[in-house]
């Protein structure tokens, strides 16, 4: 590793225990109930960074339906921040919808989450499908339903194939299923997806941060059917060529 790499990776565990105090400044013992769900289980779990980002867009826009891309830790810590949230606000009534996309997961998952979170969280099984979208490919959760979600925390499912590495998409299928008119959340690294969704809903709608690995996006509608043409794009003086930021946008 050379020093440039050993400067970046020490600076991203400063600020993943960083978020890891605050975090659990958010929602007290939560360090204690993700060991004690990753003791039951083979998840690595989610950075922390990502985690304290999604926890802190919840407590600010308190979403009504939620959708996770990857059933883990991550669903134990929005489950407790949507709990948290439901006690100072009877009236809120959040759904979060947490997919996996391996059967054997899916089982464990749903065996071992705790009975208190069972009211806000229902597990389900989605098997990896192909996704495309206008030129692009990759991967999303079959059997998402039909909600109109308003926050996505994408960490699935797995996107490499024969041809190699292509994205994961279920923030882009969900933004075409919701008739919210703002959807927020965030990504778990997956630079290949960030690069996919700033291409069609513009650099300004979702910013990734390489020393917290961790992206976080505010989606605006988009057309169904988009139309490319040679005018869909631009090009800088210095040679680049990227999408329109509206070239897919609803008008």
């Amino acid at each position: 590793m050379n020093f440039h790499r050993f400067v970046y990776w020490k600076l991203f565990a400063i600020y993943n225990k960083y978020s890891e105090i605050r975090l659990n400044y958010l929602i007290p013992n939560i360090k204690k109930s993700i060991k004690e769900y990753q003791s039951k289980t083979e998840s690595t779990g989610t950075k922390y960074s990502s985690l304290y980002k999604a926890v802190q867009i919840i407590k600010k826009y308190k979403p009504k339906f939620l959708l996770e891309s990857g059933t883990g830790t991550s669903t134990i810590v929005f489950a407790e921040i949507l709990l948290q949230l439901k006690a100072d606000d009877p009236n809120y009534k959040p759904k979060l919808i947490s997919m996996e996309s391996i059967p054997k997961w899916y089982e464990m998952a749903k065996e071992i989450l705790p009975e208190k979170y069972k009211e806000v969280v229902q597990i389900i099984l989605g098997e990896r499908e192909k996704f495309e979208y206008a030129m692009f490919r990759g991967y999303c959760h079959s059997n998402i339903p039909i909600n109109n979600y308003d926050f996505v925390f994408l960490d699935g499912p797995s996107y490499s194939d024969e041809y190699g590495d292509s994205c994961c998409l279920d923030a882009l299928k969900v933004r075409l299923i919701s008739r919210s008119k703002k959807i927020v959340g965030v990504i778990d690294t997956r630079v290949s997806s960030i690069f996919v969704m700033q291409s069609i809903f513009g650099q300004k709608n979702i910013k990734y941060f390489s020393l917290k690995r961790t992206a976080k996006f505010e989606l605006k509608n988009i057309n169904s059917r988009p139309e490319l043409t040679s005018n869909s794009f631009k090009s800088s003086l210095n040679g680049i060529v990227r999408l329109r930021d509206d070239s897919m946008i609803e008008n």
